[in-house]
């Protein structure tokens, strides 16, 4: 039979735990599923609650409460009782109980022996519940939660007791709580209380511990957290760190100061150097963003250098809606601050230190696109170890660049023009003008194309007075010619009864341009590009405006690709390349007229892709012909039968290149590497990279990954010693626990793996596959 009521909402209350992010001590319910069943792979449980039962009725009113029951007895408007098989519904909301209990004078509800609350995405158990629904007031005893959101984030927990205080107002006492799948109780945070206020969307749990495998790791008397996911203040994750400048503590505490601004405030202490307090503050509004950060380590115990410190600043802004600009600031203290306190790759990445301020401006003129940018820049120049900073690049101040192009059918025409003003401590100074107009065309078809352009290239130049040589100006004019084609054969082909496609593409591209000798031009910003298959197609092989190339070649070359016949995917590519030199004028980039050597150039190959579906190749070779002998090759191959599965081997060679920073010798080194699993959820990683020129070994990376058997957790243990100089070289080590959907703790291992390891997958991202 049934019954109609007009209740409040009796459940949302007991619905509290159901958004806590953590924390829920003594020992509680299990975690485990609702029948004892755990998280075991490939029969895990569906929920950790069994899913309520419905009346299979139509739609309730709204307000309405409907009853079903073996047997309903009482007396409307005073109790109500209902006992067998108890459905209660009303809106979203679905109760199951054995009984319930209902004083309507008192606005009371009790359910027993045991009884299921769904609401939503969330749903509650327990043994018992008493709830006054006018003041929202009551408790549930030996209650299990659990909800998923829709972005599949799941939140399940067990509680002696939870107290409801008021509206949005609950507090569990005796609990656990995790984020893992249905039955899997891996790892848990419990703790003695916690309270959670929704209207101010903050929770408090004290003597709260973070329990690993039944083991108690981490423990805290008192800890607050947003209870909506948004962000809060209060102290973040701590980590630990090991290597070469002893144990390293970081106890980060983050400032929620608005929706558009927060601050992070970060002390970190080095066991053998001291110290060190770092903040980053970052904002966000509709036209512009950015981050500031600064760190300061004063009285350094391990450095001849007394404070350490370090400066960021990002700012990108919109003005309006075709003008921008932005800041990008770094500056360190003193030469060796990336040396000790960051990694090679970021050692070799920061030599000089970006101080820019940008604007551009990009608008339609003329039916045309124009492109507008100024900036002024600046750099700090690191020294390397031996205190030599190399060749500190000129400042700009401004440099002020235009381009405009305009399509006219298959003919494009386009203007670049650049000012820049050069300035330098300790060389030749000045400004240089170019214009560069050019004019191209494309003559496309399916079997091939060909695309001729003619440029000229002016450049103007007002050095100032140095080292006792007058001021000066000067022009230089020189046009360009070019042509590129190329044809496109196909045909099928079969490979491990796989269908594909394969091309042949042989291209020739021609280049003129006069041979001018350009001694008496400072090189202001103008670098060498290396010699490879892509140079091959360029008209200059000089970047910036100092230098221009002579050029009277034919570039001869063939490529071949395999595309997967059934997605169009490229699975492979190898090319051959080689000049031929009509005339042998050439200009070195000091600026003098030489001759070449020979007729032609060095050949230049590649292939690069996969051989097989689990076989990647990647080798490119430069040929010295005039020597018949490798100027530099590289050859790679790796073997990934499928995601955290992975070896490989490389080795490298070049007759002349950089050993470390501003080292240069011959370079013959050879790198082996693997991720592979020694069980269904452990996994070794590691490197080995050993100098054939040095006779001795540049990196060794060690480590471990195991993942829990649900996934819920994973813990990455990885030792890593490298060279960074000739004399010199770091060990660092690397823990850190990862709590799936929570928190991490420890020091994060992954960059150093992924940089390390060609094909490494994250476990946490082979469980999910």
């Amino acid at each position: 039979m049934s019954c109609f009521f007009r209740l409040s909402p009796m459940a949302a209350a007991v619905l509290a735990g159901l958004s806590l992010p953590a924390l829920l001590q003594a020992e509680p319910l299990s975690l485990a599923a609702e029948g004892g069943a755990a998280c075991h792979r490939p029969d895990a449980p569906k929920q950790m609650i069994a899913p309520v039962k419905t009346s299979g009725e139509g739609a309730l009113a709204e307000g309405a409460t409907r009853v079903n029951a073996d047997r309903v007895i009482g007396q409307s408007d005073v109790r109500v009782r209902a006992e067998g098989d108890v459905v209660v519904e009303r809106g979203n909301q679905v109760l199951n109980a054995q009984w319930i209990d209902y004083n309507q004078p008192q606005d009371t509800v009790q359910a027993g022996d045991r009884f299921t609350l769904e609401h939503g995405g969330g749903r509650v158990s327990g043994e018992s519940l008493r709830y006054k629904m006018d003041t929202r007031q009551g408790e549930a005893t030996n209650a299990r939660f659990e909800a998923e959101s829709s972005s599949g984030r799941r939140l399940q927990g067990t509680s002696q007791t939870l107290r409801m205080d008021g509206e949005n107002r609950y507090r569990l006492e005796n609990g656990r709580f995790n984020t893992c799948n249905p039955g899997d109780e891996s790892w848990y945070i419990r703790a003695k209380s916690i309270e959670a206020d929704y209207e101010r969307n903050v929770g408090v749990a004290r003597n709260a511990s973070l329990v690993v495998g039944g083991v108690s790791l981490f423990y805290t008397p008192w800890i607050d957290f947003p209870l909506n996911g948004n962000r809060k203040s209060g102290f973040l994750v701590p980590t630990f760190k090991a290597g070469s400048d002893g144990v390293e503590i970081t106890t980060p505490y983050y400032f929620n100061l608005a929706p558009n601004y927060d601050f992070t405030l970060t002390p970190k202490l080095y066991s053998r150097r001291g110290l060190q307090l770092a903040g980053q503050f970052r904002y966000l509004q509709p036209k512009y963003q950015g981050d500031i950060s600064l760190a300061v380590l004063p009285a350094d115990q391990l450095s001849q250098h007394d404070t350490r410190s370090k400066i960021d600043w990002d700012h990108q802004h919109q003005f309006s809606r075709t003008l921008s600009g932005g800041v990008d600031f770094h500056q360190v203290s003193d030469d060796d601050y990336y040396r000790d306190f960051y990694n090679r790759t970021d050692i070799a990445a920061n030599v000089n230190l970006n101080r820019q301020l940008w604007l551009r401006h990009q608008t339609e003129l003329w039916t045309g696109r124009f492109d507008s940018y100024a900036t002024v820049q600046k750099y700090q120049t690191l020294a390397n170890a031996d205190g030599y900073k190399g060749d500190q690049p000129y400042s700009l101040l401004p440099r002020l660049s235009s381009q405009w192009q305009k399509r006219f059918g298959i003919v494009n025409f386009q203007m670049f023009g650049q000012y820049s003003n050069f300035r330098h401590d300790s060389k030749q100074e000045g400004s240089r003008l170019v214009l560069n107009p050019s004019v191209s065309a494309e003559f496309n078809r399916s079997w091939g194309y060909v695309r001729p352009k003619l440029g000229l290239h002016a450049t103007y130049y007002n050095l100032d007075s140095h080292n006792g040589a007058q001021a000066r100006n000067f022009s230089r004019i020189l046009p360009t010619f070019s042509v590129d084609s190329g044809m496109v054969f196909e045909r099928p082909a079969s490979w491990q009864g796989r269908d594909y496609v394969q091309t042949l593409e042989p291209r020739l591209f021609y280049t003129y341009i006069p041979t001018k000798q350009q001694n008496d031009i400072p090189l202001f910003d103008t670098a060498e590009n290396s010699f490879n298959y892509s140079q091959l197609f360029r008209e200059n092989r000089f970047s910036g405006h100092d230098r221009i190339n002579a050029a009277n070649f034919l570039t001869m070359a063939v490529q071949t690709r395999l595309y997967d016949a059934r997605n169009g995917a490229e699975r492979f590519s190898a090319g051959l390349g080689q000049r031929l030199y009509f005339t042998r004028d050439d200009v070195l980039l000091d600026g003098s007229r030489v001759q070449r050597r020979s007729g032609h150039s060095d050949l230049l190959a590649f292939a690069d892709g996969r051989v097989t579906d689990n076989i990647w190749l990647n080798s490119e070779v430069h040929y010295d012909t005039s020597q018949n002998a490798a100027a530099k090759y590289h050859f790679g191959l790796r073997y990934s039968p499928e995601p955290g599965k992975t070896v490989g081997a490389r080795y490298q060679y070049r007759r002349h290149g950089e050993i470390y920073d501003d080292v240069y010798g011959k370079v013959r080194r050879a790198d082996v590497y693997f991720q592979w699993p020694v069980s269904r959820n452990l996994y070794l990683v590691g490197r080995h990279s050993y100098s054939f020129s040095e006779h001795k070994p540049v990196e060794h990376l060690l480590g471990m990954e195991y993942i829990s058997g649900c996934g819920c957790w994973s813990l990455s243990a990885v030792g890593q010693h490298y060279v960074n100089g000739v004399n010199s070289s770091k060990n660092a080590f690397f823990l850190q626990l990862r709590l799936r959907d929570l928190s991490s703790l420890g020091n994060n291992p992954f960059e150093q793996i992924r940089q390390s390891i060609p094909g490494y997958t994250n476990i946490d991202e082979v469980m999910r596959k």
